[in-house]
């Protein structure tokens, strides 16, 4: 294997979750050129932990002034990095020890960028794989059922030109994905749970989207507006759904929230992804 990979974490305040991502990184069968760590202007310490990585010659740690969200953050690690492959990690989620390895194997055979399956922590049954070996865009129509950013990786000077939009308060993997398949890009995806992903982290997006407003939730509508044509009328309407029902029962005041579903992707949308949610449930009890 030819190629050199840089590893770019952004982190905001977990440093005990930053922790496990490092190990998981250097436990790596292939090692990373370098491992640079983001941090979005923290207000807890992290003293301890880049104490106990700065040994590591490879190991950068680059905190920001001013927090500005995880898309800023990325793109400071891009404009930082070496390696002419970008790995990908948010600071929650542990990379198995095979990770970078598939990786590269990809990029051996042609791939411009990678996404790969994965694992629940925790509930490690729980696995989330597609089967096809690119990513298809009738899948991607229906939202992300790839992985999040985690599970991707892509050409260094692809990352310099495809910039992370840094307007985009969510769903920044799916817009990537989108526009990377839309311009031709190969997207490979490893049909392989490669990593482990925490969902529902209490200090994560469940929890900061259970405590919105219908009205605050709105801007979480940027990606799907800014990819309408792409999506199809359809298509828009059940990601709009999605996106304002999503964790719908953390939340208070549902009914505010089916109302707005309501008014933005209409009453049939809105019941049907009701409908879905409740039967998936159902089926996982059973």
């Amino acid at each position: 294997m030819s190629h050199t990979v840089s590893v770019v974490i952004t982190t905001f305040n977990r440093p005990d979750e930053l922790k496990e991502a490092l190990d998981g990184v250097y436990a790596q069968i292939v090692k990373p050129l370098e491992v640079i760590v983001v941090n979005d202007a923290s207000s807890v310490p992290y003293d301890q932990v880049i104490e106990e990585f700065s040994h590591h010659d490879n190991f950068i740690y680059k905190p920001l002034a001013t927090s500005s969200g995880a898309n800023k953050a990325r793109n400071v690690g891009v404009d930082s990095a070496r390696g002419d492959i970008i790995a990908f990690l948010d600071d929650d989620d542990i990379w198995m020890p095979d990770y970078l390895l598939e990786h590269l194997q990809a990029y051996d055979e042609g791939a411009d960028a990678v996404v790969s399956g994965y694992q629940n922590l925790g509930k490690e049954d729980e696995i989330f794989v597609q089967l096809s070996p690119h990513v298809e865009p009738d899948i991607l129509k229906t939202g992300n059922q790839y992985c999040g950013m985690s599970g991707f990786s892509m050409k260094r000077s692809l990352a310099i030109e495809e910039r992370f939009d840094e307007t985009l308060p969510n769903g920044q993997d799916w817009d990537m994905y989108v526009r990377l398949l839309q311009k031709g890009y190969k997207l490979v995806n490893i049909p392989r749970a490669i990593f482990m992903y925490r969902f529902m982290n209490m200090d994560g997006i469940g929890a900061k989207v259970a405590k919105m407003t219908p009205e605050q939730a709105i801007v979480r509508l940027r990606s799907a507006d800014k990819h309408r044509a792409f999506l199809g009328e359809e298509n828009y309407r059940k990601r709009v759904a999605a996106q304002l029902l999503v964790y719908l029962p953390l939340k208070q005041q549902k009914a505010q929230w089916i109302m707005q579903s309501v008014k933005r992707a209409g009453l049939r949308v809105t019941l049907q992804h009701i409908t879905a949610v409740s039967l998936k449930k159902l089926r996982q009890r059973v």
